[in-house]
């Protein structure tokens, strides 16, 4: 079972699954209107690549949307056209342009365009230009369809016979070839080891196309939808990673199917699929729908002028991203740009990221209700470090077994630059974490289980005794600066987390129990990578001393406290206080993706307000497009007018990280337990969410006023145990095939030293359980 969706589960949890005999097999959530609408929109044209035009995508194929006068440019990528092979990095690639001129309905004439809006609907994944020339209105409407698999285009007026234009489609390669046949344009080409081929078809309603050397012109039509099909013949699974299918014949076929289907019913087919996942999750805070050009928002935004509609749309922007970067059937995961990239040579060859930026990609996939879109990464972890060689004969390289890879990854397997050993144990979280947030154990043994293990095998073999006893990863860095030395704490607390979860993997299969208490025995001697230092900070280096005045955009030596679970208040506060502190002394800046992983450090440490000024920072508008990696406050980091965030220059996984920060500060499960509003902001006063998620298999809706809990309804989606943790005692009831009934002798609210009640009942399958909070005795 690939399209699994995750929920989070205590030590003790691990038992209760292996009793768990009913699974819920319904949708996560039905599909529901968002009560506030999501768009983003501009009274301009984009003129800016990177900060203005605006993305849509189906998972593989993506465009960017300049919305152009009188020319339109579409830019187009997909996600396997790589230069480089098994043996060379190579790069990310620009696909091509599609320029589409309009002449004088594009308002080239004197009295030009009025009413201009351009738009990005994230509720629907439509990108949308509107203006009126010559008094007529035309319209442009642009999706990304994942099930017909194209890029779809329409151009309307609401007068007869006004739709008219010339377009060309460009290879960003030369040495390709175009050939204009009929209503077509195709270009097709080969680069080092990929070959690629793009159609695009032109559907006239109405008027007269002609067909010139390099382009088609159009006249005269009552409308016209364009239709782009791509591919590659890239193929994950296979040897050498190139398919032996007909894959230029489908680019084709594609597009024929496509095109006899009709425009109503790609569109039809588009929105049905994208609501089944975006619509699972709604948020608000006291927002209401944007009556601002978002760039304008964020510019009163970024100058102190506070708008919660800001927040929620940020936050569902990177849902939105989410959803149009990374879907099932592609075992590929997003890259540094996502699947957006204008650029041949981008910046760090936009490839796969192993030093935090591919994993901060798919934080918010299980949380935020997208566990389909997590499938990519886990597949792609399971396909190279089981099916493939190059992550085997790194790690043996090093004179061990299991998998191991370096920091920078193309989609072929080869890894160079620096080794980052303990990205082994850092993926393992992703794949660990699909399984807690949906206990199945056909996943678990097939995929999970074999993956862990094998990393596993790597550190048992790489392992070394340090001075003080404890057995510790040799020869490691704190990730990017400082000496490499042995027992980072980077490394230790990933290594402690593999261990950790890989007990409790094999318990539950019970299949294993030589190599469970193998492993076990190891753990136990383990330098779990958690020491405080001599001001009060958690220690970075083992041996070297830290320094106070370091605000270095890494905070690596904190990964136990977020995503990793060995890090909480409600844990020990020795060293909850301890990373404190250094956050404390890292600052509350860095460059775009730092920032937002300091969202979620605040939110694990339960402070909301501080949380919440993380996400400001994060929001910060800015047109720096140069490479910097400065961390202070006018850096230049933050986001573009399209909400891209800004490294800068773009890196997709800030916008990621923010979404999961947001999540974060909603709903904690980590620890086994659902904390409901752990790290609720004060501005965020009273509000409502719809269809997190949490691990060990619920669907939670809250409402809140005041800032405290009113309400909260948790849908179980797997037999278990659930334990509620809130800052207020509840009452629990039962809602079975719509009758409410209370849960007998297990409505009761345990208050625990910190100031939080505990509620623990037993879930079933398929049910809802209605939480309404009490006076506190």
């Amino acid at each position: 079972m690939r399209q699994l969706e995750s929920i989070a589960k205590k030590a003790v949890w691990a038992s209760l699954v292996l009793c768990s005999a009913m699974l819920w097999t319904e949708p996560v959530m039905a599909a529901k209107p968002q009560p506030v609408r999501q768009v983003l929109w501009y009274t301009r044209p984009a003129t800016n690549w990177m900060t203005e035009a605006l993305p849509v995508g189906n998972g593989r194929i993506g465009a960017m949307i300049f919305g152009g006068l009188p020319v339109e440019r579409i830019q187009f990528n997909d996600k396997t056209l790589w230069t480089g092979s098994t043996t060379e990095r190579g790069a990310y690639q620009n696909f091509g342009d599609i320029f589409i001129d309009f002449g004088a309905a594009g308002g080239n004439n004197p009295r030009g365009p009025v009413d201009y809006r351009r738009e990005l609907d994230l509720d629907d994944a439509l990108a949308k230009v509107v203006y009126k020339a010559d008094g007529v209105t035309y319209t442009r409407e642009y999706l990304a369809s994942y099930p017909d698999d194209v890029i779809a285009m329409r151009f309307t007026a609401n007068k007869k016979g006004k739709i008219g234009f010339t377009v060309r489609m460009d290879d960003a390669h030369t040495g390709g070839q175009r050939t204009v046949t009929g209503n077509s344009i195709t270009i097709s080409g080969k680069l080092t080891l990929l070959s690629y081929k793009a159609q695009l078809t032109v559907l006239n309603e109405g008027g007269t196309l002609q067909a010139g050397d390099s382009t088609l012109t159009l006249t005269g039509a009552d409308a016209a939808t364009l239709l782009l099909s791509a591919g590659t013949d890239y193929d994950p699974q296979s040897p050498d990673y190139l398919t032996r299918s007909d894959w230029k014949g489908k680019v084709s076929t594609v597009a024929a199917r496509a095109g006899s289907k009709g425009y109503a019913a790609l569109r039809k087919a588009h929105l049905d699929d994208y609501h089944a996942l975006y619509n699972r999750l709604s948020l608000n805070v006291g927002n209401t729908t944007p009556e601002l050009p978002t760039d304008e928002l964020f510019v009163r935004y970024s100058k102190g002028e506070y708008d919660p509609a800001a927040d929620v749309l940020y936050f569902q922007y990177g849902r939105y991203l989410t959803i149009a970067s990374s879907r099932p059937g592609l075992d590929l995961p997003s890259n540094l740009q996502g699947l957006w990239n204008d650029s041949n040579t981008p910046p760090w060859q936009s490839d796969i990221h192993s030093n935090i930026n591919v994993q901060m990609n798919y934080w918010p996939a299980e949380p935020t209700n997208l566990a389909e879109c997590h499938e990519p990464f886990t597949r792609y972890i399971y396909n190279e470090s089981q099916l493939h060689d190059s992550w085997k004969k790194m790690a043996g390289e090093l004179d061990c077994g299991g998998w191991a890879l370096k920091t920078q990854n193309n989609i072929f397997g080869y890894s160079d630059w620096n080794w980052n050993r303990p990205a082994n144990a850092w993926y393992c979280m992703h794949v660990w974490d699909k399984y807690l947030f949906d206990p199945q154990r056909d996943y678990l043994e097939q995929e999970a289980y074999p993956v862990m293990k094998s990393a596993c095998r790597f550190w048992l073999d790489r392992l070394i005794v340090d001075d003080d006893g404890k057995l510790v990863a040799p020869n490691e860095w704190s990730p990017e600066h400082g000496p490499w030395e042995s027992g980072i704490p980077y490394a230790q607390q990933l290594i402690w987390d593999l261990f950790n979860n890989t007990v409790r993997a094999g318990r539950i299969l019970g299949t294993d129990q030589a190599f469970v208490d193998q492993l076990e025995s190891k753990l136990e001697r383990l330098d779990n990578g958690l020491t405080v230092g001599s001001w009060g900070q958690l220690r970075e280096w083992k041996h070297l001393e830290d320094d106070p005045a370091n605000q270095h955009r890494h905070v690596s030596h904190l990964i136990g406290l977020y995503p990793g679970r060995a890090i909480s208040p409600a844990l020990d506060t020795l060293y909850a206080n301890a990373a404190r502190r250094t956050l404390a002394a890292r600052g509350d800046f860095g460059t775009g993706w730092s920032r937002a992983w300091k969202i979620a450090f605040w939110a694990r440490l339960l402070d909301g307000d501080h949380a919440h000024l993380l996400l400001k920072n994060a929001m910060t508008l800015t047109d720096n497009t140069g490479l910097t990696y400065q961390t202070h406050q006018n850096s230049g980091s933050g986001i573009y007018a399209n909400l891209f965030d800004a490294h800068p220059p773009f890196q997709i996984d800030g916008n990621f990280g923010a979404t999961a920060g947001v999540a974060e500060m909603l709903l904690q499960s980590q620890l086994g337990e659902l904390h409901l509003l752990p790290a609720l902001p004060s501005v965020w006063g009273t509000g409502e969410v719809k269809g997190l998620r949490g691990r060990g298999g619920y669907v939670v809706d809250m409402d809140w006023s005041g800032g405290r809990l009113t309400g909260a309804t948790v849908l179980a989606t797997h037999d278990g145990t659930c334990t509620i943790r809130t800052d207020l005692p509840v009452s629990v009831q039962g809602a079975a095939s719509g009758r409410s009934r209370t849960v007998p002798g297990l409505a009761v609210s345990t208050p625990v030293s910190d100031g939080y009640y505990l509620t623990t009942f037993p879930a079933r399958a398929g049910e809802r359980y209605l939480l309404k909070t009490v006076a506190a005795k």
